[in-house]
């Protein structure tokens, strides 16, 4: 039976597929992006996150068989994350709950993981909702996503997954046949803007888009594929990307929509939680008028495209 390192489940989302879903994190990201919002989802293993408004300075982390809770004075009882093993004893110890763990510490079976979701499947029947797989991105788990979505479809369920992209075809094809909906990012155009800010090779992304396009036109009963690119005017993108990115979008036969997400900071509490830091911090949230040139260029260029309101 195949198991799955998750550090969350989301009931109720509503921008991650059609209708009322669960979405599901799983744990690891092949990518590096400046502004993520779950960075939490990005190290493979589980990670502890720290809290300094509700820690007492019980001194209790300390104990750390490894030694990676460390005394700084400005931010507190922080965690050498070079160190950290993930083993969970400083949030086990810790009487007031400032030390939690990101991730579970043992894998969660399937099974367990879409019985949870199936509660709510009288939303989904009346919403046109279901499951969806997020992360982190899910395909660094190819094994746990493939038996997830197969199980869920045996359930009924509808399915989803976001991806960024960034692995060997072969991860993707295998669950494509069990997808109802496919989300995947675009994160950046430029190849050198893409490598700094993603710290990962555009044409992979690329080359895999392009491939589940082939892929798709020998299925009869296609998911649904939407392109999402979230949207940092100037940071990553510029208007003349989007044109270029426009061109190329125009190529692929079987994507149905392109979504673009403005900028929002909503997880920079996070990285402070993780020790992290966070390169974004003075950057102000996008509204959606701010990117309507953006839309226009793929409207100019017949594609049906749209802007995703937080």
């Amino acid at each position: 039976m195949a198991t799955a390192r998750i550090f969350n489940v989301q009931r109720y989302s509503l921008h991650d597929g059609p209708g009322i879903r669960t979405l599901v994190f799983l744990k690891g990201c092949s990518l590096r992006c400046e502004w993520c919002s779950n960075p939490e989802g990005i190290c493979p293993r589980p990670q502890p996150s720290y809290d300094r408004q509700l820690c007492v300075k019980c001194r209790r982390c300390l104990e750390c068989p490894e030694k990676a809770v460390l005394i700084d004075r400005d931010r507190g009882f922080v965690t050498d994350m070079d160190v950290c093993t993930g083993c969970g004893l400083c949030a086990e110890h810790c009487p007031t709950e400032a030390r939690t763990m990101w991730g579970e510490k043992k894998t969660v079976p399937v099974t367990d993981i879409v019985k949870r979701a199936a509660r709510d499947k009288a939303f989904y029947d009346t919403s046109g909702g279901g499951i969806t797989l997020g992360g982190g991105d899910p395909l660094l788990q190819p094994d746990a996503a493939l038996e997830i979505l197969k199980t869920s479809k045996e359930q009924g369920l509808n399915t989803a997954i976001e991806t960024a992209g960034f692995y060997e075809f072969a991860n993707l094809e295998a669950v494509v046949p069990y997808c109802d909906c496919i989300f995947i990012d675009i994160k950046a155009w430029d190849s050198e803007k893409h490598q700094r800010l993603v710290q990962a090779d555009r044409d992979k992304i690329k080359d895999n888009i392009k491939r589940l396009d082939a892929l798709l036109d020998t299925m009869e009963d296609k998911p649904d594929w939407t392109i999402r690119m979230p949207l940092l005017p100037e940071y990553n993108f510029t208007l003349e990307d989007f044109r270029g990115l426009a061109e190329f979008l125009k190529t692929l036969r079987n994507a149905g929509g392109f979504e673009i997400l403005p900028f929002h900071n909503f997880g920079s509490g996070k990285y402070e939680k993780l020790n992290k830091f966070y390169a974004l911090r003075d950057k102000p949230n996008v509204k959606a008028e701010e990117v309507e040139e953006y839309l226009q260029i793929l409207l100019d260029n017949g594609l049906n495209a749209s802007i995703l309101s937080w």
